[in-house]
């Protein structure tokens, strides 16, 4: 038998609150394990996000950006790489060519984890997507570096750019509309929120992967 040994676990839930109460029974089944095999335990917290909380004011104010802008065309040599890169996706449900479209505001929860969550709990926070992968690829894969590295993730984060400038003008030219997200803002939050970072009082864990 070894004399140590390291597992490495990552508790999710939409609620901050309800994950609290999770990883209290994670801790307590390590204990438990620990006695039942005379031997110790202990850990270290290295990474925790908040959810986003969603503010739909900010959203229609970038979603009307994009439909004002469009969505991407590509080039016949970026089509060429796209379709051979579709070739290694296996089976996708989005088709290709839905990168030229511009796709409703969707509010729901995505299993993803963010630090941008945390910021969104802070100011009101909007978040959007442009296509620098060809349509299908998942995140954290060889054709996402691929697209991301050519014209066609260029192209994707050149719209996203015009896009922020956009929405900056119009929130700075009309001030209702940045008083209107803050009331959302404080809405979702509710009166009696305290920010409390999920990876506790300590500095960043940065070299937790040496």
């Amino acid at each position: 038998m070894p004399e140590t040994a390291e597992v490495y676990y990552y508790v999710r839930h939409p609620s901050a609150e309800r994950l609290s109460e999770i990883w209290e029974r994670v801790a307590q089944a390590a204990r438990g394990a620990a006695m039942g095999t005379g031997t110790t335990v202990d850990w270290e917290i290295i990474h925790g996000n908040h959810s986003k909380l969603p503010n739909l004011t900010l959203a229609r104010v970038v979603h009307a950006n994009l439909e004002r802008l469009g969505g991407l065309r590509y080039s016949p040599e970026e089509q060429a790489f796209a379709e051979k890169i579709r070739e290694t996706l296996g089976r996708v449900d989005i088709p290709l060519g839905s990168e030229k479209e511009i796709q409703p505001i969707k509010e729901g929860i995505h299993m993803g984890s963010t630090d941008e969550g945390d910021v969104s709990w802070v100011v009101p926070t909007v978040r959007f997507r442009t296509a620098t992968w060809v349509p299908g690829t998942s995140s954290h894969t060889w054709q996402a570096v691929a697209a991301g590295g050519m014209s066609i993730g260029l192209k994707g984060m050149l719209l996203a750019a015009k896009v922020l400038a956009m929405t900056a003008t119009d929130l700075f030219s009309d001030p209702a509309r940045i008083q209107e997200a803050q009331a959302e803002w404080q809405e979702r939050r509710g009166p009696d929120f305290q920010y409390v970072p999920l990876l506790g009082d300590r500095d960043p864990p940065l070299d937790y992967r040496q």
